[in-house]
């Protein structure tokens, strides 16, 4: 359960909407409304710091930090209003965060318990159920009626087809159980008024349930969504069962079915009543407020890209204090005071934080958004395009965020984090660097601060038209009202509001040339006629200089890129909302139904049970007539034991192999254990002596419990079996105060019984870490006090007609702890035993697939790379063409991904409470792999919206008469949806052709990233030397090309030049010889030296170029760390050593100690005697530390100079 709710928990939003108007913060709705988008409520969303949704204006708030630089506020112009000071509750309310979705949630969820516990008071109600009618609140219970309407409607067909199925199914365990007893009860035999015992029926009973048990939790295991149906599924079965063996006739066991079927199903129609008609919340409507407070979020951190921006105007960024590999901040002894860029550059990652976890909740709300029935006007398919526009909006706001990471990077590369004592060389490098770089941010100022404004007005008015945001408050002042004073002004929300943005964004890239000037002025590339350029202190070397030139213009053009495509994502989505109110959708609602196609999807992925890899996708490409040939990414997972199947009798013969290989899974294994951790306390209702021990003590609730707290991970088993207790004790105390506070009185049990369930449920929603504690508070609370009316209602002799033996409330308490406590331990022992599946292996084997997962994203990127490039990739919108199947592919790659991240941090989250035997466990390599790995999925992210980016046609302001020819576009995508005439292909061709002399970096990154997933998924060994490119190689090789166009080769540009092939062919990747000479004779048309020349930089594809390469470096530098980070884990195959000569006559052996084997190594030497003496084996710091320490043994002994050394 806690693994279901973990992934659909029920938490509203803080926030429920973004602001009013720009530099609106914390703003909130008065009251609900009847509206599905304005209500002010969410039901699903995170809870979201307070001023997260009201953004800053670009132009008004920067932050706290910024106060100083706003000089032009006039803060007496603004009106002064006494505040007046909260109340008690309020401020309690506040501290708690109760607002009123929090308390709508919470009477939603406490309802159906108490309406099933008060209409059992009913007479009609209590001779129907009986006995059973305790049954009907905490069935309500566990079907979680405060769920959005659509997850509650997928949860409740999924409950009914479980509780029908099981009926049917104990109902033919019933009738074989009898028919034992019949066959094997001696003709004549007395009747008695109880019915004896009978081993037949009784172990007939037995293995039902056994067999029950097992299947039901197989399917649990594989397919997540049956995890609610699964556990009412087990209570049907338990009960059934455990009654069996007092079942004499067919007739008596189909009226006790009827009754339990009927008690399900009652309890099931109480939520969906109050799910549907006691304050509905839609599914719909929780997207729609995530994407409201995406959109104040994505306000918010464009105004504080704005502030670090500013700050970095005159501060050093290379000087910041630095991050550690975990994500923690490295400070000294003594903590520095935080200077203003440090402040900025904070607060932006939190926001950028923020954002990026609210995406990902947002990406798992939009199916149920756009199956859900509603009234309203935005359809699934318009939902479907609003989720592609906000996303296609923050990836580039997000990644303008990385410019901290990026300045980072640099001054860590370049060793300029260092104390005050560094080399002047080192110090006129970085004071050069550092003063460019305050100049060009000088220079941004002006134009980011249109943009941000441009961006923010943009997303205010998008949200005003799709109702996404509240309208703001009308002025009543006499200087509002003045229309004269106004003039025409048009503001966001108002008709004709997205011409201005357009013109805001023109303006932006008017001024974007004057960045690139301020560089060139301050120490930019050479320009005609100034070959060396402008004089840089502390580069000897003329090579290191325009490199680290060319570092910095891809730098400056990656930010333009991406602030140019915010702009235009922006303007996208002010487009599709004006058109969304031209066509009138806006303008009325209507019923809203999915269509067949999207329920057939729906019932397709609730029974798929898809691998965490792109191989497991057929659906992408399983059609017919294709265009072109797929490679092995596109098809199904190999079996490398067997070939694929090419008769029937092969194809039979897989069929056979998949039966004996979901036996032998570990979904069917966790079955197995379930099985038997309910057949250990089952067993007592199936033999003799204890039979009526067992139903006086009503031990069937230690199966129920047994059947709610069975998890297939040890972490979450010890969490678990912990606050299933701790909930108890609570329950139980809380269930006494209930009960002997009103005297017993009826109405004052059910008033304090829903007050008591209602608070449960603020932990419920605030708290979700605790939602297993939770629940067995509620169903323990519900169970003891709904018993007892039960009592009340029935009488004390029909209560126990049933063999269940009755007791006071101050006794029935400790019970029912008792009874909760030994299933808890029951499930916690078989969880664990014979061999526990911790979440520390379940981290491992997610860690593997998203390593895996990233390995195939960034191939296909690649492969849209090189077919853009080839310009053989065709039009995105033709089905089955290539450009179409590598969309479809990186979509569903986005998908996994982020739906992996959150079990790695909940599995991450659950290892804690696992006992640790043996050695530590190295949770900060863990953290590492997974800090790594969520950075590389945002640059990749980043690469490949570049690579999907189709830009707008921007005019240049003041040219309304311009003709279409005169129009002017800075960048065209060298994408495959934009469509490229010959003459804007140039400098796209000239790359390509340079490219295949090249061996890019793309090819070291895949396979890295590949060996890093085998060796966690294996655990074997890394080898010692890996592939790993170095930052902007591609720039380098480039740049040596220009130099001499035969130095493309890889013998020319690596020391240890290697032999690239294809793993299918064989066949070296490296350009041929008269593909070079090809290349060299077309030189003295197209110079190939001109590539990377800043006057190419207008060129369609060189900023894109420039975004790529500045991607590529840090998905490298991260693809660094994660090498180390796994290598510590699993190790490296080295048997290598050298001797260490100390003073003493001692002399030391290091070595690699053979790690990959797991053993030692030993060696002899000649010029040492290593017998009785102390063997020590240790690591290198680095590879190449140690490649050069063997070179330097190697001349040692045989002289430099006599040969090379490989």
């Amino acid at each position: 359960m806690a693994a279901e709710i973990g992934h659909d928990k029920v938490d509203p939003l803080d926030e429920s909407s973004g602001p009013s108007s720009p530099g609106a913060e914390n703003t909130k709705p008065e009251k609900n409304t009847t509206t599905e988008h304005d209500a002010g409520y969410s039901q699903d969303g995170p809870a979201l710091p307070k001023g997260q949704n009201g953004a800053n204006a670009a132009h008004g708030s920067d932050g706290d930090d910024n106060d100083d630089d706003d000089d032009d506020t006039d803060e007496d112009a603004l009106p002064r209003t006494k505040s007046k000071k909260p109340g008690l509750l309020s401020r309690l309310a506040a501290k708690l965060e109760l607002d009123v979705p929090t308390l709508i949630t919470m009477f939603r969820g406490s309802l159906p318990p108490v309406i099933g516990v008060a209409m059992y008071q009913a007479a009609p109600v209590t001779e129907y159920f009986n006995t059973l009618g305790y049954l009907v609140p905490i069935i309500s219970v566990i079907a979680l009626a405060m769920l959005p309407r659509g997850k509650f409607l997928m949860n409740m067909v999924l409950n009914v087809l479980c509780v029908c199925f099981g009926s049917a199914i104990s109902m033919l365990a019933l009738w074989s159980a009898v028919q034992a007893r019949i066959h094997t009860t001696p003709p004549g035999a007395p009747l008695t008024r109880v019915p004896t015992y009978n081993a037949s029926q009784s172990a007939v009973c037995g293995v039902w349930l056994f067999a029950n048990i097992w299947f039901c939790n197989v399917v649990r295991a594989k397919l997540p969504a049956f995890n609610i149906p699964v556990i009412i599924y087990s209570i049907l079965v338990n009960i059934s069962a455990t009654f069996g063996p007092f079942m004499t006739t067919t007739a008596a066991a189909e009226a006790f079915i009827k009754q339990l079927t009927t008690t399900m199903l009652v309890a099931l129609a109480l939520a969906a009543g109050v799910n549907l008609f006691v304050f509905p919340i839609s599914s719909r409507l929780v997207a729609f407020k995530e994407f409201g407070a995406a959109l104040g979020l994505l306000r918010k951190t464009v105004a504080l890209q704005r502030a670090y921006l500013i700050s970095i105007e005159s501060d050093d960024m290379f000087s910041m204090a630095t991050r550690t590999g975990t994500g923690a901040t490295a400070w000294p002894e003594h903590k520095p005071k935080l200077t203003k860029e440090a402040k900025a550059a904070k607060a932006l990652e939190e926001a950028g934080a923020q954002l990026r976890e609210l995406s990902g909740k947002l990406q798992g709300d939009i199916p149920f958004a756009k199956r859900d029935v509603a009234w309203g006007k935005l359809d699934a398919n318009d939902i479907s395009d609003l989720f592609t526009l906000v996303r296609n909006t923050y990836i580039p706001v997000l990644g303008m965020t990385t410019i901290i990471d990026i300045f980072k990077r640099v001054s860590e590369r370049r060793g300029w984090n260092v104390d005050d004592d560094a080399p002047d060389e080192l110090v006129a490098q970085k004071d050069h660097e550092k003063h460019v770089w305050n100049e060009v941010m000088r220079q941004m100022h002006e134009p980011f601060a249109i943009l941000s404004e441009a961006i923010d007005q943009g997303l205010e008015h998008a949200g005003l038209l799709l109702e996404l945001l509240p309208r703001p408050k009308k002025d009543k002042s006499p200087k509002a009202v003045d229309v004269e004073a106004r003039g025409e002004e048009i503001k966001p929300g108002e008709p004709g509001f997205a011409r201005v943005i357009d013109d805001k964004i023109e303006a932006f890239n008017f001024k974007r040339g004057e960045l690139l000037k301020t560089w060139v002025e301050h120490g930019g590339l050479p320009t005609d006629g100034d070959e060396d350029g402008v004089e840089m202190p502390g580069y000897a070397n003329s090579a290191e200089r325009k490199e680290r030139e060319q570092v910095q213009l891809y730098i400056l053009l990656f930010m333009e890129n991406l602030m140019q495509t915010s702009g235009e994502a922006v303007q996208e989505l002010v487009a599709f909302a004006d058109a969304k109110v031209e066509d009138g959708t806006m303008g009325k609602k209507r019923l809203i139904m999915p269509g067949f196609r999207r329920l057939r999807k729906w019932f397709l992925a609730i029974l798929s049970n898809q691998d965490a890899s792109t191989e497991q996708a057929p659906d992408l490409m399983e059609t017919a007539n294709n265009v072109a040939h797929f490679s092995d990414g596109y098809t199904h997972k190999r079996d490398p034991e067997h070939l694929p199947p090419a008769t029937r009798w092969e194809h039979f013969g897989n069929g056979l192999r998949k039966i004996s290989a979901f036996f032998g899974s570990e979904e069917s294994a966790f079955g197995i254990r379930a099985a038997c951790a309910t057949m250990t306390v089952g067993i007592i209702a199936f033999l003799e002596p204890t039979q009526v021990f067992f139903m006086e003590q009503r031990l069937v609730w230690a199966m129920i419990i047994i059947a709610i707290g069975m998890t297939m991970t040890s972490g979450q088993s010890v969490f678990g079996f912990l606050c299933r207790i701790g909930g108890t004790v609570i329950a139980m105390v809380c269930s006494l105060v209930i009960w002997y506070i009103v005297n017993e009185h009826v109405p004052g049990v059910i008033v304090f019984l829903w007050l008591a369930i209602f608070i449960d449920y603020y932990f419920f929603i605030k708290f979700p870490r605790f939602i297993p504690a939770v629940m067995i508070t509620i169903v323990t609370q519900v169970l003891i006090v709904g018993y007892e009316l039960q009592v009340l209602r029935i009488g004390q002799a029909a209560a126990e007609a049933t063999g269940q033996r009755w007791y006071p409330t101050y006794l029935l308490g400790p019970y029912r702890l008792a009874c909760v406590a030994g299933g808890s331990a029951v499930a916690f022992f078989w969880t664990i035993f014979p061999s526990p599946l911790t979440d520390r292996t379940w981290l491992r084997r997610d860690l593997s697939a998203t390593l895996y997962l990233l390995a195939n994203y960034f191939s296909v990127i690649n492969s849209t790379l090189q077919s853009t490039l080839d310009d053989t990739a065709g039009d995105p919108d033709v089905p089955n063409s290539p450009a179409n199947q590598l969309l479809k592919i990186r979509r569903k790659i986005f998908g996994k991904v982020m739906m992996l991240m959150p079990s790695m941090s909940q599995h991450s989250a659950w290892q804690k409470w696992e006992p640790t035997i043996g050695g530590k466990y190295p949770r900060e390599a863990y953290d590492e792999i997974i800090l790594r790995s969520t950075r590389i999925m945002g640059y990749l992210t980043l690469m490949s919206y570049t690579l999907a980016h189709r830009p707008r046609p921007v005019q240049v302001p003041g040219d309304d008469d311009a003709s279409e020819n005169e129009t002017k576009t800075p960048e065209i995508a060298s994408t495959p949806e934009a469509t490229l005439e010959n003459d804007d292909r140039v400098w796209i061709n000239a790359l390509a052709q340079v490219l295949v002399t090249l061996n890019p970096a793309h090819h070291t990154i895949l396979s890295t990233l590949t060996l890093l997933s085998n060796a966690l998924l294996s655990g074997q060994s890394l080898p010692p030397f890996l592939p790993l490119p170095r930052p902007y190689e591609m720039t380098r090789r480039l740049m040596k090309l220009n130099q001499d166009p035969d130095a493309g080769s890889d013998s020319d540009l690596d020391e240890a030049p290697i032999k690239l092939v294809n793993s299918r062919t064989l066949l070296s990747e490296s350009a041929s010889a008269s593909t070079r000479d090809l290349l060299a004779k077309s030189a003295a048309d197209r110079p190939v030296g001109d590539i990377l020349d800043p006057r190419n930089m207008e060129q369609p594809g060189y900023a894109e170029f420039a975004v790529m390469q500045v991607c590529t470096t840090l998905v490298s530098d991260d693809l660094a760390a994660l090498v180390k980070a796994v290598s510590g884990l699993v190790g490296v195959v080295d048997f290598s050593f050298h001797v260490d000569h100390q003073k003493g006559g001692k002399d030391v052996v290091v070595g690699g100690g053979g790690e990959g084997l797991g053993g030692s190594a030993s060696a002899s030497s000649s010029e040492t005697t290593l017998g009785g003496e102390a063997k020590r084996f240790t690591s290198r710091a680095s590879m190449a530390e140690r490649r050069g320490r063997r070179e330097k043994e190697r001349a040692a002994r045989w002289g430099k100079g006599k040969g090379k050394i490989d």
